[in-house]
């Protein structure tokens, strides 16, 4: 493989990327598919897939909690066209994570477009080389800040963006994952959860709290406020090794919060 063309990412066989392709042409629908899955197994990532036909079904599905990552739009479906369903992701649902990817046969709807930030635009017929460009940027810019946290609960899985999470909870046999929304629950043990989770985002200050270095709003030797003003203690144990690393990733220029 190109160097250009290399994704650099992290836990890339880990990570499952939902691509939703919506377009009212089976064939279309059919090749883009095809190009996808071709990426996957060349790139070794790991895809799935969901097609639609039409706007209206497209956006029933969008108000799931776990929505796609990426979304090939043709403009031009029936019912509620290309242009309404961007504007529901972005205004109504007031979703930017969603990666945007137009499809079109025509190449006049640049303004029309521009409000709803697509992530590019593709002009039929498709290019297996365009497809695979924009899907390696996407990877790229995945790479740099949106992973997600992946657990199961109830024999069902689910994923949290890592930007969302302010702390793990260790609360007996369960965890708490307290997100910037809301507090979700699942079963297993904080330890697990460290060896999963990246080294340099999370610090584990007691054997309760695992938190998210860019949430943390204030900190003391004794205790860490969180961008919620949630106060966690930090153990005894734990306090002179958590000072020096909060000292030193101040150092490197991070951001708390």
């Amino acid at each position: 493989m190109n160097i250009d063309n290399k994704i650099s990412y992290m836990a890339t066989e880990e990570f499952l990327m939902n691509i939703v392709i919506c377009d009212d042409e089976k064939s279309i629908c059919a090749e883009l598919e095809n190009i996808i899955k071709s990426y996957a197994s060349e790139r070794k990532v790991k895809i799935q897939t969901d097609v639609f036909l039409g706007g209206d079904t497209l956006t029933k599905y969008l108000c799931r909690e776990e929505g796609p990552d990426i979304i090939f739009l043709d403009i031009e479906i029936p019912g509620y066209n290309g242009v309404v369903v961007g504007d529901y992701i972005r205004r109504v649902l007031e979703n930017e994570q969603i990666f945007i990817i137009y499809i079109s046969s025509k190449e006049q709807y640049a303004l029309q477009l521009f409000q709803n930030r697509p992530f590019d635009f593709l002009v039929k017929p498709l290019q297996k080389k365009k497809i695979f460009a924009i899907l390696d940027s996407i990877y790229r810019i995945v790479g740099k800040s949106n992973f997600d946290f992946e657990y199961q609960s109830n024999g069902v899985k689910y994923r949290i963006p890592y930007r969302d999470i302010l702390y793990f909870q260790s609360e007996g046999r369960k965890i708490n994952i307290v997100t910037k929304q809301k507090t979700k629950t699942f079963y297993g043990k904080l330890s697990e959860v460290e060896n999963k989770v990246p080294e340099y985002l999370f610090l584990n200050i007691h054997k309760s709290y695992l938190v998210n270095f860019n949430y943390v709003k204030e900190y003391t030797y004794e205790w860490i406020r969180m961008l919620n003003d949630d106060i966690l203690s930090i153990s005894k144990m734990n306090r002179a090794t958590i000072r020096r690393k909060i000292m030193e990733r101040e150092a490197d220029g991070f951001s708390n919060g």
